[in-house]
């Protein structure tokens, strides 16, 4: 038996848990008395099938356990804590992110500006003041 399917009662029964017996068999494209012969342990689960049911599960392949709880659930990707989130909300954050390092940037020039501001303003008033001692 494969490595891979050292687990696999547990990993479908716990994607039965979170998504349903007919939602597991279309998102498999298995037959529900397969599925049943899963449960049961009369027949193993395939390599592959244990692969996509861990990946629907959130361990996504190639993340090395980064993203694990994580899943794609109704065109949504849903955080280990059950909050979902839409591909305009993840995009809104890359634009949120964006933002932030603009302001941050803003905030940097002002800053600049202001003390450039202030030591020109000194060297000119020294200047002026110069110019009245000499007369």
């Amino acid at each position: 038996m494969l490595e891979i399917n050292t687990l696999p009662g547990r990993h479908l029964r716990q994607l039965i848990e979170l998504i349903g017996e007919s939602r597991l068999c279309f998102e498999l494209n298995i037959h529900p008395k397969t599925l049943y012969r899963w449960k049961t342990g009369r027949v193993p689960i395939p390599g592959r099938q244990h692969l996509a049911i861990r990946m629907l599960l959130g361990d996504l392949p190639g993340t090395d356990g980064q993203w694990t709880g994580w899943r794609f659930l109704r065109g949504e990707l849903v955080a280990p804590n059950g909050e979902g989130f839409k591909s305009g909300d993840v995009l809104s954050l890359i634009i949120l992110r964006q933002l932030t390092a603009q302001r941050r940037e803003i905030e940097a020039l002002k800053i600049r500006l202001a003390i450039s501001e202030e030591a020109e303003r000194r060297h000119s008033g020294a200047t002026n003041e110069d110019l009245r001692v000499r007369a």
